[in-house]
């Protein structure tokens, strides 16, 4: 039985998906209690391995949230082949949501044919009977989903080549870099900058047009009101799925309003 694909159902429902990083089991079953539809797995900037994710997308499946993979990537160093290699792994021990932070056009373009391989937990179940590979492979390859994460400036370059790929359901803003790369390599980003939402609303046009699903996170705010509204501003852009940063930095920031207050009311301040 396929699990629950509460992403997907949330989106065709025509609401917003809700989604935080996570990276261990405890935090898993926790913001599934909690309601939220999605858990984003790091790999760019962990120490996530492959066996590491293989554990994480059994414990999101287990729990009914959907796990969506960031993988292993350095966009801002260039073209890297590797990506494609790491893909078919990922793919092959049951990522279906896989975002890819990517320096241009030609990444994105080999994952998109690379996502079309049949290669899913194939060593331990064997997904076909004599008859279903055709149709199996077809139905693998339309429950797989390539997310191109937007932050460098390639990508940005190849902005408008890649919303026009066939074969793209899905699309990732990163707000924090993407801002700062947009800024001129800021140091610091900046979540209202005029041409950071201006690149949104094109992306928001183009993308219904093609009946593409758009995403983005939050970047940084640091009290829990400034992050409602950021999830408000992105929800009404038009934006289908939105990662509220990850659960640590939201327990951050609440105990950095918390915490003082519980000081001064023990006068240990």
């Amino acid at each position: 039985m396929k699990p629950k694909n509460l992403l997907m159902e949330t989106m065709q429902s025509g609401r917003t998906a809700l989604g935080v990083w996570a990276n261990d089991p405890e935090t898993v079953e926790l913001c599934a209690h909690l309601g939220l539809d999605w858990i984003m797995i790091d790999m760019m900037f962990t120490g996530m391995d492959f066996r590491d994710v293989q554990n994480m997308i059994r414990a999101c499946e287990g729990s009914g949230i959907t796990p969506v993979v960031r993988m292993h990537t350095n966009p801002w160093h260039g073209y890297d082949a590797r990506i494609g290699v790491d893909l078919s792994r990922l793919q092959g021990i049951g990522a279906e949501y896989v975002l890819i932070s990517h320096s241009g056009l030609r990444e994105i373009a080999e994952a998109l044919e690379i996502a079309k391989d049949w290669h899913r937990r194939a060593l331990w179940v064997h997904p076909f009977s004599g008859s279903e590979w055709a149709a199996r492979t077809d139905e693998m390859a339309a429950s797989t989903y390539i997310i191109p994460h937007m932050e460098s400036q390639g990508a940005i370059d190849d902005f408008d080549d890649i919303l026009d790929l066939p074969d793209l359901k899905m699309f990732f803003f990163a707000m924090t870099d993407l801002s700062k790369v947009l800024g001129g390599n800021a140091k610091k980003p900046n979540f209202d900058a005029p041409e950071l939402w201006r690149m949104v609303d094109k992306a928001v046009r183009k993308a219904r047009e093609r009946g593409i699903m758009l995403g983005a996170n939050t970047s940084y705010a640091y009290t829990l009101d400034e992050m409602r509204q950021r999830v408000k501003r992105l929800h009404d852009a038009g934006f289908n799925f939105i990662m509220i940063q990850g659960a640590q930095f939201l327990l951050q920031v609440a105990m950095m309003e918390f915490l003082p207050r519980v000081r001064a009311d023990l006068g240990l301040d």
